[in-house]
């Protein structure tokens, strides 16, 4: 824990202004957490991370799902856990945020009954990963999982059919090369690859390479 009484911290990371107003009165009712702020950007919640590390982040999914897989990417370089809140009930993002590394995948509208409960058990075990999604959105991702790549994926692979090195990578997408490798092992479950050839082979067949910046 990143507080002297062992009470879990948290950061809020949430641009919507009452929605964050509501997670924060939400969170500051907690007796047993400590809420650190409630803030509207990514920019602004490293800035608070810099001098005081938090336990976890609960970050409010935007419009964009590529800007919120991005902004994830920055939280989890810091090596904090994430929770992620979604307004929409889309399997498909819930696969790209999920592929990300996130540590638990919340609808927005549920969030007051568990994000308590997660944000414990994600202190407290390191190695679970929470989801509340509809049925048919699991199933959805279930049936698509070994097929699709996310955006991210896709542009990562890209790049290695083009030759780049992780460090290469991490340095044309502004990511640190361990989240290029955690974007590669997603990869190579999903397409069942064995080598970056093998991944690079598969994803072009299956037409998913798509160039940098384009997905």
């Amino acid at each position: 824990m990143s507080v002297g009484n062992n009470h879990p911290s948290v950061l809020v990371v949430e641009d919507n202004v009452l929605l964050r107003t509501g997670l924060q009165a939400l969170l500051s009712a907690e007796p047993d957490l400590v809420l650190r702020a409630a803030v509207g950007g990514v920019d602004e919640a490293l800035a608070v991370m810099a001098g005081h590390p938090v336990d976890v982040v609960v970050y409010g999914a935007g419009e964009s799902v590529a800007d919120t897989e991005r902004g994830l990417e920055r939280l989890l370089d810091r090596g904090t856990r994430v929770v992620v809140l979604s307004r929409r009930d889309h399997p498909g993002e819930m696969e790209t945020y999920l592929s990300s590394g996130v540590h638990a995948y919340l609808a927005e509208d549920a969030a007051g009954e568990c994000l308590g409960l997660v944000i414990r058990g994600l202190t407290s075990d390191r190695e679970r990963v929470y989801i509340m999604a509809s049925r048919s959105g699991l199933d959805w991702m279930a049936g698509q999982r070994g097929n699709r790549l996310s955006g991210r994926e896709r542009e990562v692979m890209g790049l290695v059919a083009n030759g780049l090195s992780n460090s290469a990578i991490a340095g044309r997408l502004c990511i640190s090369p361990g989240t290029v490798k955690r974007h590669l092992r997603n990869v190579f479950v999903k397409l069942n690859a064995v080598s970056r050839i093998d991944a690079v082979n598969k994803a072009r067949a299956a037409s998913m390479l798509v160039p940098a910046g384009r997905a």
